[in-house]
Protein backbone atom coordinates (compact mmCIF):
# COMPACT_ATOMS: atom_id res chain seq x y z
CA UNK A 1 0.00 0.00 0.00
CA UNK A 2 1.34 3.72 -0.75
CA UNK A 3 1.22 5.98 2.11
CA UNK A 4 -1.41 5.64 5.04
CA UNK A 5 -4.70 6.44 4.29
CA UNK A 6 -6.09 9.78 5.73
CA UNK A 7 -9.44 10.16 4.67
CA UNK A 8 -13.04 8.16 4.23
CA UNK A 9 -12.03 7.66 0.13
CA UNK A 10 -8.87 6.02 0.81
CA UNK A 11 -10.74 3.03 2.45
CA UNK A 12 -11.47 1.19 -0.65
CA UNK A 13 -14.01 -1.60 -1.09
CA UNK A 14 -11.49 -3.91 -2.47
CA UNK A 15 -9.01 -3.15 -0.20
CA UNK A 16 -11.64 -3.74 2.63
CA UNK A 17 -12.28 -6.88 1.33
CA UNK A 18 -8.59 -8.30 1.06
CA UNK A 19 -7.96 -7.82 4.72
CA UNK A 20 -11.22 -9.27 5.75
CA UNK A 21 -9.67 -12.27 4.13
CA UNK A 22 -6.53 -11.95 5.47
CA UNK A 23 -8.33 -11.90 8.76
CA UNK A 24 -9.95 -14.91 7.97
CA UNK A 25 -6.79 -16.95 6.98
CA UNK A 26 -5.28 -15.50 10.10
CA UNK A 27 -7.66 -16.69 12.40
CA UNK A 28 -7.20 -20.19 10.82
CA UNK A 29 -3.23 -20.05 10.46
CA UNK A 30 -3.08 -19.21 14.21
CA UNK A 31 -5.47 -21.03 15.40
CA UNK A 32 -3.54 -22.62 18.11
CA UNK A 33 -2.17 -19.24 19.56
CA UNK A 34 -6.16 -18.14 19.83
CA UNK A 35 -5.32 -17.45 23.72
CA UNK A 36 -2.39 -15.49 22.62
CA UNK A 37 -3.98 -13.17 20.44
CA UNK A 38 -6.56 -10.40 20.31
CA UNK A 39 -7.48 -8.83 17.10
CA UNK A 40 -7.75 -5.05 17.76
CA UNK A 41 -7.53 -1.95 15.81
CA UNK A 42 -10.26 -0.68 12.90
CA UNK A 43 -11.90 -4.23 12.67
CA UNK A 44 -13.03 -4.51 16.22
CA UNK A 45 -16.11 -1.85 15.68
CA UNK A 46 -16.68 -3.38 12.23
CA UNK A 47 -17.13 -7.02 14.27
CA UNK A 48 -19.05 -6.16 17.06
CA UNK A 49 -21.26 -3.22 15.97
CA UNK A 50 -22.31 -5.13 12.78
CA UNK A 51 -25.62 -4.36 13.33
CA UNK A 52 -25.22 -0.29 13.61
CA UNK A 53 -27.47 1.46 11.81
CA UNK A 54 -24.85 3.29 10.16
CA UNK A 55 -22.29 1.29 8.65
CA UNK A 56 -18.41 0.87 10.13
CA UNK A 57 -16.13 2.05 7.20
CA UNK A 58 -13.87 -1.46 7.75
CA UNK A 59 -10.42 -1.78 7.65
CA UNK A 60 -7.73 -2.20 5.34
CA UNK A 61 -5.22 -4.05 7.26
CA UNK A 62 -5.20 -6.59 10.41
CA UNK A 63 -3.97 -5.54 13.87
CA UNK A 64 -2.85 -8.30 16.65
CA UNK A 65 -2.26 -7.84 20.16
CA UNK A 66 0.00 -10.58 21.05
CA UNK A 67 -0.02 -11.56 25.01
CA UNK A 68 3.98 -11.95 26.07
CA UNK A 69 2.85 -13.68 28.66
CA UNK A 70 1.84 -16.64 26.61
CA UNK A 71 4.84 -16.26 24.54
CA UNK A 72 7.40 -18.02 26.52
CA UNK A 73 9.68 -20.97 25.75
CA UNK A 74 9.67 -20.13 21.54
CA UNK A 75 5.79 -19.61 20.96
CA UNK A 76 6.50 -16.00 19.73
CA UNK A 77 8.89 -17.39 16.62
CA UNK A 78 6.69 -20.35 16.45
CA UNK A 79 3.83 -18.45 15.49
CA UNK A 80 5.33 -16.36 13.28
CA UNK A 81 7.09 -19.39 12.07
CA UNK A 82 3.07 -20.55 11.21
CA UNK A 83 2.61 -17.44 8.97
CA UNK A 84 5.63 -17.58 6.97
CA UNK A 85 5.87 -21.53 6.54
CA UNK A 86 2.59 -21.03 4.55
CA UNK A 87 4.74 -19.29 1.55
CA UNK A 88 1.79 -16.59 1.42
CA UNK A 89 3.24 -14.30 4.35
CA UNK A 90 6.86 -12.24 4.38
CA UNK A 91 8.16 -9.23 5.91
CA UNK A 92 6.76 -5.80 5.20
CA UNK A 93 8.30 -2.25 5.32
CA UNK A 94 7.85 -2.23 8.87
CA UNK A 95 9.78 -3.72 10.92
CA UNK A 96 6.76 -5.21 13.26
CA UNK A 97 4.70 -6.15 10.42
CA UNK A 98 4.13 -8.69 8.09
CA UNK A 99 2.62 -8.21 4.72
CA UNK A 100 0.38 -10.91 2.35
CA UNK A 101 -0.92 -10.37 -1.94
CA UNK A 102 -4.68 -11.34 -1.75
CA UNK A 103 -6.09 -12.25 -5.66
CA UNK A 104 -9.61 -11.30 -6.00
CA UNK A 105 -9.82 -12.81 -8.92
CA UNK A 106 -11.72 -9.92 -10.11
CA UNK A 107 -9.35 -9.23 -13.11
CA UNK A 108 -7.40 -6.49 -11.38
CA UNK A 109 -4.38 -6.24 -9.34
CA UNK A 110 -3.77 -8.47 -6.19
CA UNK A 111 -4.11 -5.72 -2.86
CA UNK A 112 -1.46 -6.19 -0.48
CA UNK A 113 -2.38 -7.07 3.20
CA UNK A 114 -0.25 -5.61 6.05
CA UNK A 115 -0.43 -7.97 9.39
CA UNK A 116 1.06 -5.97 12.30
CA UNK A 117 1.98 -7.24 15.29
CA UNK A 118 1.43 -5.21 18.69
CA UNK A 119 2.39 -5.76 22.70
CA UNK A 120 1.69 -3.54 25.99
CA UNK A 121 4.90 -1.13 26.44
CA UNK A 122 5.84 -3.02 29.74
CA UNK A 123 6.21 -6.23 28.34
CA UNK A 124 9.23 -7.90 26.91
CA UNK A 125 9.07 -10.85 24.46
CA UNK A 126 12.15 -13.28 24.69
CA UNK A 127 14.13 -13.26 21.29
CA UNK A 128 14.80 -16.40 19.30
CA UNK A 129 18.19 -17.53 18.59
CA UNK A 130 18.86 -17.14 16.41
CA UNK A 131 16.71 -14.59 14.95
CA UNK A 132 13.78 -16.11 12.99
CA UNK A 133 13.32 -12.97 10.99
CA UNK A 134 16.39 -10.21 10.99
CA UNK A 135 14.93 -6.84 12.40
CA UNK A 136 11.73 -7.79 12.70
CA UNK A 137 10.04 -6.81 16.51
CA UNK A 138 6.90 -6.23 18.13
CA UNK A 139 5.29 -2.56 18.02
CA UNK A 140 4.90 -2.07 21.60
CA UNK A 141 1.69 0.70 22.06
CA UNK A 142 0.46 2.75 24.41
CA UNK A 143 -2.73 1.74 26.19
CA UNK A 144 -2.30 -1.75 24.31
CA UNK A 145 -3.18 -4.10 27.56
CA UNK A 146 -6.53 -2.62 27.71
CA UNK A 147 -6.67 -5.07 24.59
CA UNK A 148 -6.52 -8.66 27.01
CA UNK A 149 -8.66 -7.12 30.29
CA UNK A 150 -12.07 -8.67 28.57
CA UNK A 151 -11.59 -9.54 24.66
CA UNK A 152 -14.79 -11.23 23.62
CA UNK A 153 -14.34 -14.41 21.00
CA UNK A 154 -16.69 -14.43 18.06
CA UNK A 155 -16.89 -16.73 15.35
CA UNK A 156 -15.60 -14.99 11.93
CA UNK A 157 -17.12 -16.58 8.44
CA UNK A 158 -15.93 -15.64 4.79
CA UNK A 159 -13.23 -16.29 2.27
CA UNK A 160 -9.35 -16.54 2.71
CA UNK A 161 -6.80 -15.23 1.11
CA UNK A 162 -6.94 -18.02 -1.43
CA UNK A 163 -10.89 -17.64 -1.55
CA UNK A 164 -12.05 -20.83 0.11
CA UNK A 165 -14.70 -20.05 2.52
CA UNK A 166 -14.17 -20.78 6.03
CA UNK A 167 -15.05 -20.06 9.56
CA UNK A 168 -12.82 -18.88 12.10
CA UNK A 169 -12.99 -18.48 16.07
CA UNK A 170 -11.12 -15.30 16.79
CA UNK A 171 -10.65 -12.78 19.87
CA UNK A 172 -11.25 -9.30 19.17
CA UNK A 173 -10.68 -6.37 21.75
CA UNK A 174 -13.65 -5.50 23.75
CA UNK A 175 -15.42 -1.89 22.71
CA UNK A 176 -14.59 -0.16 26.14
CA UNK A 177 -11.31 -1.45 25.86
CA UNK A 178 -10.83 -0.71 22.01
CA UNK A 179 -11.81 3.05 23.45
CA UNK A 180 -9.58 2.89 25.70
CA UNK A 181 -6.81 1.87 22.85
CA UNK A 182 -8.03 4.92 20.41
CA UNK A 183 -8.16 7.53 23.20
CA UNK A 184 -4.39 6.66 23.57
CA UNK A 185 -4.04 6.31 19.86
CA UNK A 186 -5.41 10.10 19.38
CA UNK A 187 -2.34 10.99 21.32
CA UNK A 188 0.38 9.82 20.20
CA UNK A 189 0.03 10.14 16.76
CA UNK A 190 -1.40 11.99 13.61
CA UNK A 191 -4.25 9.40 11.77
CA UNK A 192 -7.94 10.91 11.68
CA UNK A 193 -9.45 7.70 11.33
CA UNK A 194 -8.71 7.15 14.94
CA UNK A 195 -11.32 10.21 15.85
CA UNK A 196 -13.81 8.60 13.33
CA UNK A 197 -13.41 5.48 14.91
CA UNK A 198 -13.72 6.60 18.86
CA UNK A 199 -16.72 8.97 17.99
CA UNK A 200 -18.40 5.86 15.61
CA UNK A 201 -18.10 3.50 18.45
CA UNK A 202 -19.33 6.09 21.43
CA UNK A 203 -22.05 6.75 18.67
CA UNK A 204 -23.30 3.75 17.35
CA UNK A 205 -23.60 1.14 20.23
CA UNK A 206 -26.83 0.33 21.22
CA UNK A 207 -26.07 -0.27 25.11
CA UNK A 208 -25.37 3.56 24.66
CA UNK A 209 -22.15 5.30 26.21
CA UNK A 210 -23.50 5.05 29.08
CA UNK A 211 -22.41 1.55 29.48
CA UNK A 212 -18.84 2.55 28.32
CA UNK A 213 -18.83 5.57 30.86
CA UNK A 214 -20.06 3.03 33.39
CA UNK A 215 -17.28 0.20 32.72
CA UNK A 216 -14.27 3.21 32.48
CA UNK A 217 -15.50 4.55 36.21
CA UNK A 218 -14.92 1.39 37.17
CA UNK A 219 -11.26 1.45 36.50
CA UNK A 220 -10.28 4.95 36.95
CA UNK A 221 -7.19 3.31 38.93
CA UNK A 222 -5.88 1.54 36.00
CA UNK A 223 -3.07 3.63 34.99
CA UNK A 224 -4.15 3.28 30.74
CA UNK A 225 -8.00 4.31 32.03
CA UNK A 226 -6.43 7.27 33.59
CA UNK A 227 -4.35 8.47 30.64
CA UNK A 228 -7.13 7.86 28.11
CA UNK A 229 -9.55 10.51 30.16
CA UNK A 230 -6.33 12.64 30.28
CA UNK A 231 -6.08 12.85 26.46
CA UNK A 232 -9.92 13.18 25.54
CA UNK A 233 -10.31 15.96 27.94
CA UNK A 234 -7.13 17.65 26.23
CA UNK A 235 -7.60 16.95 22.43
CA UNK A 236 -11.96 17.49 22.66
CA UNK A 237 -11.41 20.35 24.96
CA UNK A 238 -13.42 22.65 21.89
CA UNK A 239 -14.64 22.00 18.22
CA UNK A 240 -11.27 23.70 17.35
CA UNK A 241 -8.93 21.35 18.95
CA UNK A 242 -7.22 18.48 17.52
CA UNK A 243 -9.58 15.61 18.10
CA UNK A 244 -12.75 17.11 16.72
CA UNK A 245 -10.64 18.39 13.98
CA UNK A 246 -9.26 14.72 12.94
CA UNK A 247 -13.05 14.00 12.30
CA UNK A 248 -13.39 16.44 9.39
CA UNK A 249 -10.12 16.09 7.81
CA UNK A 250 -11.55 12.16 7.83
CA UNK A 251 -14.20 13.06 5.87
CA UNK A 252 -12.61 15.81 4.05
CA UNK A 253 -16.16 17.43 2.68
CA UNK A 254 -15.36 20.31 0.59
CA UNK A 255 -18.52 22.20 2.16
CA UNK A 256 -17.71 24.58 5.40
CA UNK A 257 -20.87 23.74 6.84
CA UNK A 258 -20.83 20.19 6.94
CA UNK A 259 -17.24 20.75 8.26
CA UNK A 260 -18.51 22.52 11.30
CA UNK A 261 -21.12 19.65 11.58
CA UNK A 262 -18.80 16.79 12.51
CA UNK A 263 -16.49 19.56 13.98
CA UNK A 264 -19.38 20.14 16.04
CA UNK A 265 -20.45 16.70 16.67
CA UNK A 266 -17.14 14.78 17.95
CA UNK A 267 -16.86 17.42 20.32
CA UNK A 268 -20.43 17.01 21.85
CA UNK A 269 -20.01 13.37 21.74
CA UNK A 270 -16.93 12.85 23.43
CA UNK A 271 -17.79 15.41 25.96
CA UNK A 272 -20.81 13.64 26.91
CA UNK A 273 -18.72 10.76 27.33
CA UNK A 274 -16.17 13.05 30.17
CA UNK A 275 -19.62 13.57 31.98
CA UNK A 276 -21.15 10.35 32.63
CA UNK A 277 -17.59 9.19 33.44
CA UNK A 278 -17.65 11.82 36.21
CA UNK A 279 -21.36 10.94 37.16
CA UNK A 280 -21.20 9.62 39.99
Amino acid sequence: MNGEPRYEADYTGRQIEAAHRVLIDVGQVLASFSDCLVVVGGWAPDLLLADADEPHIGSIDVDLALDAGKLNEGRYAELLKLLLDTKRYRPGEKEFQLVVDVDLQDGEEPVQVEVEFLAAKDVKLKKNKPKLLSNFRVLQADGCRAAFHDPVEMKLKGRNVRGAENTVKIRVVSLADFLVMKSHAIGGRDKPRDSYDLCYCLEQYSGGMEEFAADWRKRLAEKDVARAIDILQEKFADVRSFGPQQLVEFHNSPDADEQARHARRAYEIVQKFLRLIRAK
